[in-house]
């Protein structure tokens, strides 16, 4: 499709000043390095991920609270309804389809970081949606001004390595350094009968200029 863009090709374009991660294909100007993480966190949180999946199987019908971060990164791809408009843009009803990783809750410093999207996480994220805001709107709440609290409308898919169960999600897609109550759809392998809420609160932006989310689902199983 003539429209597809791809932005892994088209990052020149784009300037650093459009924080937040719709601009995954910023050229960050500074390259302050936070603390690598190395072999032994990735370990740590594979274990976690381990513990993660069978903990809500123990609940007794409260819902169980479990937090995960997210770093969205490549590929990142966007479909234009006004293809003659500036690519790097987007308006109300383009759709997009976004990637990303799972970490530990609390693994995601708050705010702008050098934290790196492809560093090793307890599973993967993927997205789809529609745009309801355009990017002046994106702009604003980056800066903390006023601005359309909603960014998008998606399904989201969180899948752990250590078992490759998912769960799924949709709702409202917080802008810039809000936060917004999904609704969990449910899932599959050991999440096939559970159900609940994820609140889901922007918290940043990483490396690449993409946003970064700390997720906390609200989960029951259900007959």
């Amino acid at each position: 499709m003539e429209n597809m863009i791809e932005f892994e090709r088209c990052s020149g374009r784009l300037t650093n000043d459009l924080p937040g991660w719709i601009r995954g294909s910023i050229l960050t100007r500074n390259k302050l390095v936070i603390g690598a993480i190395g072999l032994t966190a990735a370990m740590s949180m594979l274990v976690v991920a381990i513990a993660f999946p069978r903990e809500i199987l123990a609940s007794n019908g409260n819902p169980r609270s479990i937090i995960v971060d997210v770093a969205l990164g490549f590929p990142y791809y966007q479909n234009n309804v006004k293809p003659n408009a500036d690519p790097s843009a987007f308006f109300p009803g383009d759709t997009f389809i976004q990637d990303g990783n799972v970490y530990a809750g609390g693994t995601i410093p708050v705010g702008k970081t050098q934290f790196d999207p492809k560093t090793p996480g307890i599973g993967k994220y993927r997205s789809r949606g529609t745009f309801t805001t355009d990017l002046d709107n994106f702009i604003r709440a980056s800066k903390h001004e006023n601005a359309d609290h909603d960014l998008a409308f998606a399904t989201e898919m969180f899948t752990l390595y250590a078992d490759n169960s998912m769960l799924m999600t949709d709702g409202t897609w917080p802008n810039a350094y809000r936060s917004t109550t999904r609704v969990v759809l449910g899932g599959t392998g050991l999440y096939k009968n559970v159900v609940g809420e994820a609140y889901i609160e922007n918290i940043g932006e990483n490396k690449e200029g993409f946003c970064n989310f700390r997720v906390t689902f609200k989960l029951r199983q259900v007959d």
